[in-house]
């Protein structure tokens, strides 16, 4: 008896290794099911499915708590998938709210590998109001940004909500040979009030979250070879008014754009824009950026440069490098006209290329000579097994006979699964102005990472010289050579409110080359995860920096808390005591910084969110206060269904005196064809006294505007 039992749970072990690792083939859809939520198509009842999904979030290899089941279907144009997710009804975490807005919520996400190369993925999110969220991952990072065509519908059912997506094949892209196509997916659900997130396939504990290496082979067959072409015409009407010397000042701007997308192939686009509408719906949230040792760089949200902009990520770079990208596309501000060509050439080589004429800073000295600067972008990526790959990156900036290029190579390899190296070697030549002398400066970087279920950490090393310059990246410092390293252990408790404990511990060293001096850090932190996505850590930093030949004192303590209180109350605090420099004297300073948000969900279609930052610097010696800056935001949004919403945001910042109101009317239908209608205005303390502007209790509407934009996408 007991030597059967035993060979049943050897076998029942190898099934469900087999399961986990077996290939699903996708069953072809002769009629296409209704994506309306609703289960009860024909394709469902024979299609391939999967269930037993484990948990990675806060551990590992856990049931789940509620059963989740995926199903795959395909026809000659589109991907199919449905879910059933059980659950009680009364506590599923969910919203009508606009795209990208879901991350609290409960969903489910299909991790698509379409290439099958374990290079990037899709993302596609989908709550259980079949609100959308898309992002595309690769080198570790995870953007947002972009937004792809495509259908999903849900419905709120007795114990389980249900999920149907539809994916044309046009957006995304694919290797065809024969019709056959193979991808790779990991299915993924998170249930917010347990923080719990699992997926299937079993994220391996010996690998940690390397999605990348752990997907299911996926395979189709009758795939069409269709041929992608979308145009693109957008008009933008802007009327704004500024007040200046006195009187108010009117200004109109009418500007059409167009813009071409071509599948030259499944795998190759080619993008081309002229005059493109690059307005930004979505108002940048401001940061604090007084007393900045380098430039505040937001991230892009515009369409043009969306796809492929993960392939310009490069390795060896760690999350506190200076160089924090090479290709850094809101550098190109305002182009007249541009080209992009990104996809695959062959099943391993990855290519992606820009080339743009932007409009130059209207502020140069010599803009009357050059009212154009010149910018080239060029990547080029081999891959291999799993995730490694070997890189060459070049990007280049002129203007009026001068220039800035750089170029280099990068490459990472996973060794043993769990392990990952990467490093790049940049060089840079830079000709201010014509008949400069040429700059060559470089930069090298090496960083080894583990990462498992009990374990997580990271060693690099990287020399940046006294010079390199990046136009066309961001770059925060330069003349360093630096070590650091991280360790982050994972703690499980066995029981108890209390899932996962992480201490982290943060150190480097590093040499500040023009005065040959150096600065050292250490950062130590302990974080706590709960249910209710509820969080609290704190966190000390005990570290130097060098600036114009002087070592100053550096960190501090914060204390920080976040947690879904309830369905409907969503908060983030942060408090911390730091040590800092004030980089105009420069003089050793202290202060404090305050971070605080609340999001309201107020119904199913209202959310309210309230975001209030805090910073302040005094003189260490005299007590005398630099600045204390608070910037207030409060946003309001209805979303009337998952096309249309209108939202409010008001903004003050106290050091600038500025209260900045602005109003949006949006409708989405798919990701190009939109309406926006807006008006914004910027109020200051300030009056005209005839001759100067001057300090006053009252406010003036110093600026306002109004914009309204549509465009239409023709898919053909």
């Amino acid at each position: 008896m007991v030597k059967a039992l035993f060979y049943s749970v050897i076998a029942l072990g190898l099934l469900s290794n087999f399961q986990a690792k077996s290939q699903i083939q996708s069953v072809y859809a002769d009629i296409p099911p209704q994506i309306d939520g609703v289960l009860n198509d024909e394709i469902w009842q024979k299609s391939a499915s999967v269930t037993g999904f484990k948990t990675f979030v806060p551990d590992y290899s856990q049931d789940m708590p509620f059963k989740t089941i995926a199903y795959v279907a395909h026809d000659d144009e589109n991907l199919y998938f449905a879910f059933k997710s059980y659950d009680d009804p009364t506590k599923i975490k969910t919203s009508i709210a606009a795209r990208d807005k879901i991350r609290e919520d409960d969903w489910v996400c299909i991790n698509l590998d379409s290439f099958n190369g374990q290079q990037s993925m899709y993302g596609f999110y989908i709550n259980p109001n079949g609100i959308q969220m898309d992002t595309r991952f690769a080198a570790g990072k995870e953007d947002i940004g972009i937004d792809m065509i495509w259908f999903s519908e849900a419905k709120i059912n007795e114990d389980n909500y249900t999920i149907e997506v539809r994916i044309p094949f046009k957006s995304i892209r694919y290797a065809v040979k024969n019709g056959k196509v193979d991808m790779g997916v990991i299915f993924e659900r998170k249930i917010s009030r347990f923080s719990m997130q699992g997926s299937f396939p079993a994220l391996d504990p010996k690998q940690g979250m390397s999605f990348l290496t752990q997907t299911l082979p996926m395979s189709y067959t009758g795939v069409k070879k269709s041929v992608l072409l979308e145009v693109l015409p957008a008009v933008t009407y802007a009327q704004s008014q500024s007040h200046q010397n006195g009187a108010y000042v009117k200004e109109n701007n009418f500007e059409p754009s167009l813009t071409l997308k071509y599948g030259i192939t499944s795998e190759l686009v080619l993008d081309a824009t002229i005059n493109p509408d690059f307005s930004q719906v979505e108002a940048d949230a401001s940061q604090v950026e007084v007393n900045q040792r380098f430039p505040v760089n937001y991230p892009e949200r515009r369409p043009f440069f969306l796809e492929g902009n993960e392939n310009f990520n490069f390795a060896g770079n760690s999350m506190f490098g200076p160089v924090r990208s090479i290709v850094n596309t809101r550098s190109i501000v305002s182009p007249i006209a541009a080209t992009k060509l990104t996809g695959k050439l062959g099943k391993r080589n990855i290519f992606s290329t820009i080339y743009a004429v932007d409009r130059a800073n209207e502020g140069l000295p010599d803009y009357a000579e050059d009212e154009t600067a010149d910018v080239g972008i060029i990547r080029y990526m081999r891959s291999f097994s799993q995730d490694s790959y070997l890189g060459f990156i070049g990007t280049g900036r002129e203007r009026n006979g001068g220039f800035n290029a750089v170029y280099g190579v990068d490459g990472q390899v996973r060794i043993k699964q769990s392990n990952l190296f990467g490093a790049h070697i940049l060089n840079s030549l830079t000709r201010p102005t014509a008949g400069d002398a040429i700059e060559n400066k470089g930069t090298a970087s090496f960083t080894f990472e583990r990462s498992t279920r009990n374990f997580s950490g990271n060693i690099t090393f990287m020399d940046i010289g006294d010079g390199f310059q990046s136009d066309v990246g961001y770059v925060t410092r330069t003349a360093i050579r630096k070590w650091n390293l991280s360790a982050s252990p994972k703690i499980y408790p066995k029981q108890g409110m209390v899932k996962r404990i992480d201490p982290s511990l943060y150190t480097s060293l590093t040499k500040d080359k023009p005065s040959g001096m150096y600065e050292s850090s250490v950062y130590v932190s302990l974080s706590a995860t709960l249910p209710r996505n509820t969080r609290f850590s704190i966190s000390g930093d005990l570290s130097t920096e060098i600036y114009q030949a002087q070592r100053f004192d550096d960190g501090g303590v914060t204390l920080s808390a976040s947690s879904q209180m309830t369905k409907r109350i969503y908060f983030r605090t942060s408090y911390g005591w730091d040590k800092g420099i004030y980089y105009s004297t420069p003089a050793q300073g202290y202060g404090k910084r305050i971070s605080n948000s609340l999001n309201l969900q107020l119904s199913d279609k209202f959310n309210a969110e309230f975001n209030h930052n805090f910073s302040s610097l005094y003189n260490e010696q005299t007590d005398n206060k630099y600045y204390d800056i608070h910037i207030l935001r409060g946003k309001v949004i209805y979303q009337m269904n998952q096309y249309l919403f209108f939202r409010t945001i008001v903004q003050y910042n106290s050091l600038s005196k500025v209260l900045a109101p602005n109003f949006l009317a949006s409708f989405t239908y798919i990701p190009g064809t939109v309406v926006h209608l807006g008006y914004g205005s910027i109020h200051e303390q300030t009056r005209w006294d005839g001759v100067n502007y001057r300090p006053d209790d009252r406010y003036l509407r110093t600026s306002r505007g109004f914009f309204f934009k549509a465009s239409y996408l023709w898919r053909l």
